[in-house]
This record gives C-alpha cells, sequence and structure tokens, in this order.
C-alpha cells in the first residue's frame, strides 16, 4: 500500500522500486511498485532505451506500478521481464494473468514495446552486472538477488521474514561479504514475535542480525510499515545503530552507488 502526507515526507510512501542504469540507455529495475511512476519521470528522454526489470515475487504492492509504466508503450524500447516461477507458471503468464483486462484495459502482449520474458534459473547477466539470487521467506515466496557490480556488491532482501532457518541461510550466503545488504525492517521485535508473525516480513533486530552473519559493511532497512511516520523510522534507524552502527533507513530517492 502506497501513503502520502505529511508523515511520509523524508522516507516517502511508494511501493517498491530499486533502479540501476547499467550502461547507457539500459536500466536494471527490482520490482514494479508504485515508486516506478517517479523513476519513469527521470528516464524520459524520447531515445530508445532497454529495461531489464527483476521482480522478487508478485505480491500487488511490488507489481501495482507496471501496468502504467509508459516506457512499455513505446516502440523502440526493450522490456525483459526476470521473475520466479509460480505455481508451475512462468513469469509471463503469471503477469500476463493480471495485467490484463477486466483489470487493467491494456494486456502486456498489446503494448508498444518490444517485451520479452526470462523465468530465474542460475546466475546471469545484466549488462556489466552479474545477477544471483536465492529464494527467501515470505507468503507465496520471494526471491532475494545480489547485483555485483565493478565497483561493489549490493543485496536486495525485501519482503524477507527471518525465522526459517533454511531461508535464513540462503540469505547469508547469499549476501557473505557484500558491500550492502537493504534488509527487510517493517515491523518491530514485539510484532514479529506476535501478532505479525508469518506475515513474511523482518524487524530491524533480524536485519542487523543478518548484516553480522554476513559479514557486509552497510545495512539499508527497506519496507518502511506505511503506519509508520517519519519520526517511528527514525527511533527503528536509531536502534538498529546501537547494534550496526553502519546503518541507514531506505527513502524515496536514495542513491547507492554501484
Amino acid at each position: 500500500m502506497s501513503v502520502t502526507g505529511d508523515l511520509h515526507r523524508r522516507y516517502g510512501g511508494n511501493t517498491t522500486c530499486f533502479e540501476i542504469e547499467v550502461e547507457p540507455g539500459h536500466h536494471l529495475i527490482i520490482d514494479g511498485g508504485t515508486g516506478l511512476r517517479s523513476l519513469q519521470r527521470q528516464a524520459a528522454s524520447g531515445e530508445p532505451r532497454r529495461y531489464s526489470i527483476l521482480l522478487t515475487h508478485y505480491h500487488w504492492d511490488h507489481i501495482q506500478g507496471l501496468p502504467a509504466f509508459q516506457p512499455l508503450f513505446e516502440i523502440d524500447n526493450r522490456v525483459t521481464f526476470y521473475g520466479p516461477r509460480f505455481d508451475d507458471r512462468g513469469v509471463a503468464e503469471t503477469l500476463g494473468a493480471v495485467i490484463r483486462p477486466p483489470w487493467w484495459p491494456v494486456s502486456l502482449d498489446e503494448v508498444a514495446a518490444d517485451v520479452s520474458f526470462r523465468d530465474l534459473n542460475g546466475p546471469f547477466a545484466v549488462g556489466p552486472i552479474m545477477v544471483r539470487h536465492a529464494e527467501g521467506s515470505h507468503p507465496q515466496g520471494v526471491v532475494l538477488f545480489r547485483l555485483e557490480g565493478p565497483n561493489r556488491s549490493i543485496v536486495i532482501a525485501t519482503d524477507h521474514e527471518a525465522g526459517n532457518t533454511d531461508a535464513d541461510a540462503r540469505l547469508i550466503s547469499l549476501a557473505s561479504n557484500s558491500d550492502v545488504l537493504v534488509h527487510d525492517a517493517q515491523y518491530t521485535p514485539d510484532e514479529v514475535r506476535t501478532t505479525r508473525k508469518g506475515w513474511g516480513h523482518s524487524s530491524y533486530e533480524s536485519a542487523v542480525r543478518a548484516a553480522q552473519d554476513a559479514g557486509v559493511n552497510r545495512l539499508v532497512l527497506t519496507s518502511h510499515d506505511p503506519d509508520r511516520a517519519d519520526e517511528d523510522v527514525d527511533r527503528l534507524k536509531s536502534m538498529a545503530r546501537a547494534m550496526f552502527p553502519n546503518t541507514d533507513a531506505a527513502y524515496e530517492g536514495m542513491a547507492i552507488p554501484l
């Protein structure tokens, strides 16, 4: 759920979208939440562009920006979707089932751009960026991504609920010695132990433990609860910094060099 208003001025209220311009005119995007609207305004130039869109999972808050993504309607653009299989359906069938009438007036096979689909299956390259992935813990599944760039590595672990031994081990292995870990921290420690247990999100304590166990240099908390104001996020960040000093909280427009 995206939110707006005075309580969310600093951290923002759009749903998840990460972006890297990996080459001139080639954008690597992770998830297509409402933050995609801001991205497309920044990328607009009238020149042909290429978009490689990696999807962690298919919950609405991570794909709701895709149907209105303007580059899909520009004939000279190339858009490739990468995503996990779900219930024996690949990314093309899964997205195509919801981006279509009557839920949206235009289906994916009717857009003007050159669109292709790739089911996740082992490491792959997006321009100069090597991408590896692992399965996290979230209702209906989630994919964790590691991006290896020319100068540093970033791991994206949004919508991961700590506490599953196997999934946590996969995350630690994927994030081992990375420069930056972007980790879900939507709930408080008390919430994940009680009213939000099993909801698919972690606390700042879990994020800190993952950063420590993986030996990362920097931790960025993400997936802020939409009911939490900027000051609430500040408090959680401060508590995380007491345990892992090099911790920040993700905000709209935040830049992490790769």
